[in-house]
């Protein structure tokens, strides 16, 4: 009776439509004078190009995060995904969808890596003002930071849901959370935007850690290594977690202008102790 119960639930939850891919529109996408473009990839029906896939970050999103559904990256529930894709789980449907093996083996092959796709902020070919910001897979190649395993072939939400039902069955966990279709849609769908917001300030970014990183090398070079040594190493060390944080997708950017806003000023007063200095005769200056 209570498996019956749960295959009601699944019926009653996948009768809502699913929908269409979740990264095929252009909203949110920086405009061409933005100086933000990326190399797109052609995803064919194996949907493995890359070699990764952000699906299961959807579990650090606020709406499956405050849902108290913490196991979906565990080993567990990735072999329940696997079960369900390769139709020997109950809750499999009568005919499994062909990319839905393809999906599962992106989700269980992600889960056991640690690593992560990163931003790169590389010199543009229009000057050496404009900057090109790209998105990497973990080997490195560029990807289309819309199509970076979180469409629904291989962030399937109907997949998903009847893995966590598969999950909640095998653990005898039966008031475990259900992942809901929605719940993968809206994180899906947040963590794209998310990418695509980071990409768009990552440039003006990258651009102002330049800046900054000149003016304390000259200040370097003309002493502050001596004079200033404590401001020298606090401003380097603010700055290499900047840059970080430039690149980091799990870096929230706020935090990184926050930091720059006060490393910059303290690379000025470094620079500009360093040039009185020099145009005095003097070595260093009293703090």
């Amino acid at each position: 009776m209570k498996k019956t119960g749960i295959v009601l639930g699944l019926v009653l939850a996948l009768a809502v439509p699913v929908g269409g891919a979740l990264a095929s529109g252009g909203s949110g996408h920086a405009g061409p004078g933005d100086g933000v473009s990326y190399s797109s990839m052609e995803i064919g029906p194996a949907i493995r190009p890359a070699g990764f896939s952000l699906c299961p970050a959807i579990a650090e999103t606020a709406q499956v995060r405050n849902k108290g559904i913490d196991y979906i990256r565990t080993r567990e529930f990735a072999e329940a995904v696997s079960a369900v894709a390769n139709g020997t789980s109950g809750f499999a449907p009568t005919k499994v969808p062909a990319e839905w093996r393809g999906a599962a083996n992106l989700w269980v092959d992600t889960v056991a890596a640690s690593e992560k796709p990163r931003i790169a902020v590389m010199p543009g070919e229009a000057g050496p003002d404009k900057s090109r910001v790209v998105l990497l897979s973990p080997s490195g190649a560029p990807v289309d930071p819309a199509r970076v395993g979180l469409e629904e072939r291989s962030c399937n939400s109907a997949l998903l849901f009847r893995a966590s039902l598969e999950y909640r069955f095998r653990l005898g966990q039966e008031d475990a959370p259900l992942l809901y279709p929605h719940l993968v849609r809206e994180a899906a769908s947040g963590i794209e935007k998310r990418i695509l917001a980071k990409m768009e300030t990552a440039a003006r970014s990258a651009k102002r850690a330049d800046d900054i990183a000149a003016r304390i090398l000259e200040a370097e070079k003309a002493g502050a290594a001596e004079c200033q040594p404590r401001e020298l190493a606090r401003a380097k060390a603010e700055l290499a977690v900047a840059r970080v944080g430039i690149t980091d997708l799990d870096f929230d950017p706020g935090v990184t202008e926050a930091i720059l806003a006060r490393v910059e000023p303290l690379s000025g007063t470094l620079l500009a102790s360093r040039r009185f200095a020099a145009s005095h005769g003097i070595r260093c200056v009293a703090e």
